[in-house]
């Protein structure tokens, strides 16, 4: 770059950032006001100093400065060539950069104390630079420290159309608001895709600066698998008995609200102790797994089948009047009947059917299709539908 002496000079004493020049031989030639601050010492006194008596290079980018009272001071340090009168210097742009690596160090520390929880803990920089990591992030991602330091959250990022537009997303409303929470696919060190809950938060200064962004993150798969676990049962991965239960009251409060409909069909095995007696539980176990399976091939898949306990069903049917669910219940019933089981052969089931009557509690019409089920059973291998409440019979 080509300038001369006083338009660089009105230049740089304007500049809050402390600028040197320095001579072909490394010598400070000037300094700005600036650099008074930075270096702790009156500008006449840099000049005539070598520059590598004075600062010492820790990275490319990182110079540190040796003050008096202050110790060493961390800079961002930029430089570029300049003639003046046909003279090449290098002018050298320090930025004082203590308190941010401070900070971060702060949170490096706190990091460390966060090894004990199981969430990922990343440090950014304003510019989504990585400067610090937990153990649960290498656990969580793969990537170690070392990987991590110095990359940006990009590194996770799987290259997915739609994961790039909610990552896009996520990046406005960060810009926007200043924090960010919700939930992302993430690419492990291994390539594994894998669904992360996340909470970006900022990190100022005591003037309102922002220093560094700190990310605390789950894995999903754990809490998926966990939610599954509490959901369903484990022998035939149907729903368990509580999650119908919480389904059931959703449908009780949509049928009082908007007048909607909904039956039930309750079913189990015919003569399954007998199984389980002749061909023994393992064998009575895959049975009722390949019955589940069945079940779930005939229904649509807004019905909710859940194993009730033992070797008995239960389908809520949302939206369906009665005839039809012992239509449904009939399908099943011959699917079943034709069905050859390997170990146990042929077998059969008895279901009852109910359907809500106006104003009738859910443990009512529970109540109904049982005593259905228990009627079929008198000659098993068939459905009964469940006799309507009588005048007065009906309790809320």
């Amino acid at each position: 770059m080509h300038t001369d002496e006083s338009a660089f000079r009105f230049l740089v004493e304007q500049s809050s950032d402390t600028i040197l020049l320095l001579d072909p031989a490394g010598i400070v030639a000037y300094a700005n006001p600036a650099a008074e601050q930075l270096f702790g010492r009156p500008v006449a006194n840099l000049i005539g100093e070598e520059f590598g008596g004075i600062a010492t290079a820790e990275k490319q980018s990182d110079i540190y400065i040796s003050h008096p009272q202050r110790g060493n001071v961390a800079t961002n340090a930029r430089s570029t060539t300049i003639r003046l009168d046909d003279i090449p210097y290098t002018a050298v742009y320090l930025r004082d950069i203590s308190e941010r690596v401070q900070a971060e160090e702060r949170l490096r520390q706190s990091s460390v104390a966060l090894d004990a929880i199981d969430q990922g803990l990343m440090i950014t920089r304003p510019d989504t630079t990585i400067v610090a990591v937990n153990s649960a992030f290498t656990t969580i991602t793969g990537y170690t420290e070392e990987e991590a330091l110095g990359q940006t959250p990009e590194l996770q990022r799987t290259g997915r159309p739609e994961d790039e537009e909610r990552f896009t997303e996520m990046r406005r409303i960060l810009e926007r608001k200043g924090h960010w929470t919700g939930v992302l696919w993430r690419r492990r060190k291994n390539g594994e895709i894998y669904q992360e809950w996340l909470s970006i938060s900022p990190v100022h200064r005591d003037s309102g600066d922002l220093i560094n962004y700190a990310a605390i993150f789950s894995d999903m798969t754990a809490i998926n698998e966990l939610q599954q676990l509490a959901h369903h049962d484990y022998l035939t991965g149907l729903f368990n008995r509580a999650a119908l239960q919480q389904h059931l009251d959703e449908e009780m409060s949509r049928t009082a609200r908007y007048g909607d409909v909904f039956s039930l069909i309750m079913f189990d095995l015919d003569h399954f102790k007998a199984i389980n007696d002749r061909y023994g539980h393992d064998t009575g176990d895959r049975v009722l797994q390949q019955v589940a399976e069945l079940a779930l091939e005939e229904v649509r898949d807004i019905d909710i089948t859940a194993r009730w306990g033992g070797e008995e069903f239960m389908i809520l049917l949302p939206g369906t009047k009665g005839d039809r669910a012992q239509v449904l219940a009939e399908r099943i019933r011959k699917r079943i009947a034709r069905t050859v089981f390997a170990e146990a052969g042929c077998i059969t089931i008895s279901l009852g059917i109910a359907e809500i009557s106006a104003g009738e509690s859910l443990q009512d019409v529970i109540l109904r299709v049982d005593h259905a089920l228990y009627k079929a059973k008198e000659t098993r291998n068939r459905s009964e539908m469940a006799q309507k409440p009588g005048p007065g019979e009906v309790s809320r």
